[in-house]
């Protein structure tokens, strides 16, 4: 049989020269290609993470697109008619001393269901109180006011499926046409007028009047401030969105998913190095050197052993709050000495005894020349499996804190994702999305690892090698 290789060479390349290895790298190679996606994204992503107001023009707990493929139904998806894409009309009424501008914004909407939500953000740009009025025309033509009042300069936020003045107009509009039932306002909205008035109410598409007719916003401002302008956005929410659905909180999961994965890889990656060599190194030199050396070493094993580490981990995290990558420093100072430097000193106790090592002793190679450059180096293949079997219990490990509420509050890591979904609900509703998609790639993650331990596995154990 072929003898076990030595080197980080010989490792890869039997790492490449096997099915579960090759599969192993291709699922990593997957996500590393996923994270590299995050350079689309702005600097500021994690301050924008944790800020509400950043993700308005996203819909609320909305189910990935890719699942109308399985249903075979075409739901509302995301309309955003932006600043820029209004018709604008400015009227200067010398009579009255005002100036009036018309914005509108053409929808053309062929959904099968009404979106999920209709904002209506509004700048006033003026030194004093302006009139505004806001309609929704739909395709044949009929015409709901939504808003009409006297607004003060600045921002206003118009969420027309729970504001109340918009509520109480269209309950009016719906008493006008002899509706006495209340029914939701998105129906109203996108149902044609004498669908209503029959009581059986018909979501009207842009294409189902000949000639096609979008749907219409016409926002009208007047006012007698000089220097008076008017500006509008659109939001149509839609209840599916993007690769991976939305939160509670509206935030994109993809952009979660993509911001995760570098950092579980990090956290892991680095944790299991660092741990695995510094044991491999305690565990080579307590069975090199011996004598009282390898009793302290070993007691000291003995100790970290019996250490209740997540217990310990928990402690430290609720009591300073730290980051994540305090975290990792607190994970490694518990982790300095374990099962790895027990395998390894066994190990090298066997290795010292090679007549290599003897002819490295008879022309004055000293100590830790034999230590790090003739032992370690037989230990590699040993290391590198236990760095690939450790890895995932990082990941899990740093998930489990998240879980737990004890991970990094800022950051967007996949624990934390899975934290969030079951603060949310979001097993109890029927949110999949939102705990499905995050473990998915924790197990991807522990699935790749897992596959090129396998592979390590048989470069270390001999009747696993192949002649």
């Amino acid at each position: 049989m072929s003898s076990a290789p030595v080197g980080i060479k010989s490792v890869m390349h039997e790492i490449l020269h096997s099915k579960s290895g090759v599969a192993g790298v291709v699922i990593l190679a997957l996500i590393l290609l996923t994270s590299l996606t995050a350079v689309v994204f702005p600097d500021n992503i994690v301050e924008r993470w944790n800020d509400p107001q950043a993700w308005l023009d996203k819909p609320r707990l909305a189910a990935p697109e890719w699942t109308t493929f399985f249903t075979g139904e075409n739901p509302s998806r995301t309309i955003i008619v932006k600043i820029q894409d209004f018709k604008r009309d400015v009227q200067r009424i010398e009579q009255l001393n005002v100036t009036k501008i018309e914005l509108r914004a053409r929808v053309v909407y062929d959904y099968d269901t009404p979106p999920s939500e209709l904002n209506i953000m509004i700048n006033l740009v003026s030194e004093a109180r302006s009139l505004l009025s806001v309609e929704w025309i739909r395709p044949d033509g009929s015409t709901v006011e939504l808003l009409r009042e006297v607004a003060e300069p600045g921002t206003k936020a118009v969420f027309a499926y729970i504001d109340r003045t918009v509520a109480s107009n269209v309950n009016a509009y719906l008493q006008k046409l002899g509706v006495s039932q209340s029914l939701p306002i998105g129906v109203v909205l996108f149902s044609s007028e004498k669908s209503l008035a029959s009581g059986v109410p018909k979501l009207i598409k842009s294409h189902d009047v000949k000639p096609s007719r979008p749907y219409e916003l016409v926002v009208v401002a007047t006012s007698e401030s000089k220097g008076f302008d008017v500006e509008a956005q659109l939001n149509l929410l839609g209840v599916v969105y993007g690769l991976c659905g939305t939160d509670n909180l509206r935030r994109d999961i993809f952009i979660g998913i993509v911001w995760g994965a570098p950092i579980a890889l990090a956290f892991g990656l680095v944790a299991a190095f660092v741990v695995t060599l510094i044991q491999a190194i305690f565990g080579a030199i307590s069975g090199y050197y011996g004598s009282k050396i390898d009793e302290i070493i070993q007691r000291i094993t003995d100790v970290y052993l019996v250490l209740p580490f997540l217990s310990l981990l928990i402690t430290i995290q609720f009591i300073y709050k730290t980051t994540i990558w305090t975290l990792l420093i607190a994970v490694i100072a518990l982790s300095l000495f374990g099962g790895v430097t027990k395998s390894v000193r066994s190990m090298a106790l066997q290795v010292r005894e090679e007549p290599y090592i003897e002819a490295a002793k008879s022309y004055g190679a000293s100590k830790r020349r034999i230590l790090f450059l003739y032992i370690l180096p037989r230990l590699l293949p040993y290391t590198f499996a236990n760095i690939t079997v450790s890895v995932p219990a990082y990941v899990f490990l740093e998930a489990s804190l998240s879980i737990l509420g004890l991970g990094d509050p800022a950051l967007p890591t996949w624990g934390k994702l899975i934290s969030e979904a079951f603060s949310g609900g979001a097993a109890y509703y029927g949110y999949w999305w939102w705990i499905i998609i995050p473990s998915t790639f924790i197990v991807l993650v522990s699935t790749a690892f897992a596959l090129l331990w396998y592979s390590l596995d048989k470069v270390l154990n001999p009747r696993l090698r192949e002649e």
